[in-house]
Parts: C-alpha cells; structure tokens; sequence
C-alpha cells in the first residue's frame, strides 16, 4: 500500500517539475510572449495622451522599454504596465509623419511588440496661431463654431454662379424661400460676408465659386474684396416669422445690437473689406466642405469688424 503511494507521489512530483521546467526559463524567470500594438488617432495629440497599452501572454511582463522608433522621441512607454503615451506632440503631425512606428521589448520575453500608430488628416489652419472661430467687434469677442455657404443655382442647370455668401454663426440656418435662410431661435451672434466673384476680382471673372482653386494663387491664398451686404449682429433675443422645422424653431432675427456694414463700389478696396481664403474643400454630393478664411469689414457706426474661420461649412443653395 505504501509503495504505490510512494509511486503515486513520484509521478505528482515529476507533473509539477514539468509544468513548472516549462512556463520558466532555464534560470526561473517567467518568461512571456509580446503582441503587436496597432492605433489609429487623429493628428496633434497633447503630450501625455495615452496611446494604449502593449499586451502580454504567459505572465507578467519585466521592464517594458521602447528598442526604437521612428521618428525618435515620438513616444513613452511606462516601464511597469507597457502604457504608451505621447512624448512630443509636434511629431504626430500627418503632413510629416503619416505614421509612428516603433518596437518594444521587455527583460522577460522571447519576442518584440512591433507597433504601428497611424493619424488621421485633419483640416488645420495655415496660419500659425489661427485656430478661432469668432469675430471681433472692438475689443469684444463672438464665438462663431457654424459655418454656411450660400450660393445661387437660379437657373438650375447645376452651375453655381460667382456670388457667395458664407454666414459665420452660433445657431443652425436653413433654407428660407421667403427670406433666404433662417435661423435658429437659439442663436445670439452671426456674421455675414458676400462676394461676387464676377464684379470684385478680374482674375476670376466668369469663374464659379467651385471651380477656382485658392492654392492655385503663388501665395498660396486669395482675398477677395467684399462687395456690400456684409453685416454682423450679436446679443440676438428676439425672432420673427418664426417657422418650426424638424423640431427645431427658425426665424428672422431682430432686435439685438446690429453693425451693417456701408455699400462699396465693386472693387474698392479703401477701407481694407477683404474676405481672404487660405484653403478650402468642398463636396457637392453632401453639400458640405471646409475652410479656413478671414474677414474684415467696416460697419456704418465706424467699427471695424474682423473674424476668422477655420473648420467645416454646410453649403445651402439660398438665393
């Protein structure tokens, strides 16, 4: 009886000096398998920005430490938990880096994690520094985080022609037949700027607005001056010919504080009321695009009225 205890004890002994010889290294250390990291994040993180987090089969990883990466100095890695963060921010550009790469190893592992961070392109300005969305009247400030373009198919053969508006605003604006466009009776600040590209500008004349390409222009930027009809209001309250549409309610607004902006002949430019394009997409089949421009205009109480926009624009056939 005893010895076929003995026999059976032996055999336990020998299952765990295996089990135990085969999850450790010749020298007791666990030793575990690395796998590949892959992310995708838009361009011009923050630094510190956590990334994700290398993971590991087997046990527990000892010492994780970036091998190489390319370009250098992109990313940290936590030595403890295999967490990868941002390192310099100004590297994870898509213009210059498309994509991060690097490789990870720990102390404990057979193999490397070969990691891939791809970006995605974003629409940036062209201009250091300008990331706004507002206009300035004086010394005070008007957030304005929607855009819409406004254009005319009056014919409506699909040509758009060369007089555009676009209406930099707070709210939601849709098509008015009556009006031209509404706006939600939730807005309080809106700035509105008209260009016609046939009375203002030789060099596009019998141009539509969708067939010119501003980086076309050897300074890469167009600015076209404004042809009248360009106004801003702020401290909006009050709506009339109120219409609801789509649950929301859309107006006419009045009241407020109002700076119209005096006529000027075509092409006078004397009182520096230039709208400047520094880039810009659009898609006909979504009616939407990107922009980034700025303005400035002289109202009729004297004021000088400048704003900037640099983001997405919803385009509305309103005229």
């Amino acid at each position: 009886m005893n010895k076929k205890r003995n026999i059976a004890n032996l055999l336990m002994l020998a299952l765990v000096i295996f089990n135990f010889s085969c999850s450790n290294s010749d020298d007791g250390t666990i030793t575990v398998n690395l796998e590949d990291f892959e992310a995708t994040l838009d361009e011009n993180p923050t630094i510190g920005q956590s990334i994700g987090t290398i993971q590991t089969n087997g046990g527990t990883a000892t010492n994780f430490s970036i091998a190489s990466q390319t370009p250098l100095g992109a990313l940290s890695i936590d030595s403890a938990s295999g967490e990868l963060t941002i390192a310099n921010a100004s590297l994870f550009n898509f213009e210059a880096n498309s994509t991060i790469t690097a490789t990870v190893t720990v102390d404990n592992a057979t193999n490397s994690s070969a990691v891939i961070i791809n970006l995605n392109d974003l629409f940036e300005s062209s201009v250091p520094g300008n990331t706004n969305t507002e206009f300035v009247v004086g010394q005070d400030a008007y957030v304005t985080h929607k855009a819409y373009l406004l254009v005319d198919d009056a014919t409506m053969d699909g040509e758009y022609d060369r007089a555009f508006t676009f209406v930099f605003t707070d709210g939601d604006i849709v098509e008015d037949v009556t009006d031209e466009i509404a706006f939600e009776t939730t807005t309080t600040v809106f700035s509105k700027v008209t260009c016609n590209l046939f009375a203002v500008s030789p060099t596009l004349d019998q141009t539509p607005f969708f067939t010119w390409d501003p980086q076309s222009n050897p300074n890469g930027f167009v600015s076209i001056i404004m042809d009248g009809h360009n106004f801003s209001q702020y401290g909006i309250t009050n709506f009339s010919s109120a219409n609801t549409i789509g649950g929301q309610t859309f107006g006419q607004p009045n009241g407020g504080t109002s700076h119209n902006h005096t006529a000027l002949p075509y092409g006078d430019s004397s009182n520096g009321n230039l709208f400047t394009i520094n880039a810009r997409t659009f898609d006909l089949n979504t009616m939407t695009g990107t922009i980034d421009c700025s303005y400035s205009y002289l109202d009729d109480n004297g004021a000088t009225v400048t704003g900037v926009y640099v983001g997405p624009y919803e385009i509305l056939t309103a005229f």
